[in-house]
């Protein structure tokens, strides 16, 4: 995860959005708490002045960003791994099984250009070398970034988009919980009709990441073989 990704008008916003969703569950909590226990709500103040919700307004943007970065840190400490590696490998093995065997491949090439010797130390290098680290020097960093950003910045979106929907979800339904939204003879079937619809868009969010993460691997699958192969053909020139 390169937090600095946002430097980019692309990463940007795949940061910014999903702040920004946090923010106003953020909103809706502080505002279920201040109904709760009695008192005004600071953002329905802030709101109801026109001069400091300008500034809040302005505020909003740096924190939104903020706020994606941690939901960014959230998202890779954990949930990525347990909503899309660990389903992809167990249901793409073929391809997984493919990229690991290119990335051992041109760890191995790294490893006979070094000149070095152990088992110990080439364990190490195994286990600590980034194949994708040396891409970079191999093909540049643009060529790098333009396969990333055709589906691994989607994924990230889709996916800090996800918890943040999760936080406004819970956020609604203890407001509308508060409001008696559900108390009334039709109000079990309201919370099932939100329930629902969480539901759908979680659905809809997760396989999307999970389609870009495949459609990520093989393309990564393609670029180390076209590194792979080139130095193929240049050792064949050579000969």
């Amino acid at each position: 995860m390169n937090i600095f990704g946002a430097v980019t008008f692309g990463s940007l916003i795949k940061t910014f959005l999903p702040g920004l969703v946090w923010l106003s569950a953020f909103a809706i909590v502080e505002a279920d708490i201040a109904q709760y226990w009695g008192y005004d709500s600071y953002v329905v103040k802030i709101l109801g002045n026109k001069e400091q919700a300008s500034t809040l307004l302005i505020i909003a943007f740096p924190a939104s960003i903020f706020v994606g970065l941690l939901s960014n840190i959230v998202v890779f400490m954990g949930l990525n791994d347990w909503l899309v590696r660990t389903p992809f490998r167990k249901s793409n093995g073929e391809l997984f099984t493919l990229h690991a065997t290119l990335s051992q491949m041109l760890r191995d090439k790294s490893w006979a250009a070094l000149g070095l010797n152990g088992d110990a130390l080439k364990q190490s290098f195994d286990q600590f070398t980034d194949p994708e680290i040396i891409l970079v020097e191999r093909i540049g960093p643009e060529k790098l970034a333009y396969v990333r950003e055709q589906y691994w910045y989607h994924l990230e979106f889709q996916l800090n988009l996800l918890i943040s929907f999760f936080a406004v979800f819970v956020a609604l339904v203890v407001s509308a919980f508060l409001n008696g939204a559900f108390d009334s003879g039709g109000g079990f079937g309201r919370l099932v009709v939100v329930i629902a619809v969480y539901v759908l868009i979680s659905l809809w969010l997760l396989g999307a990441a999970r389609k870009n993460y495949e459609r990520h691997v093989a393309k990564m699958a393609s670029l180390l073989t076209a590194v792979l192969t080139q130095q193929e053909d240049g050792d064949e020139d050579d000969d």
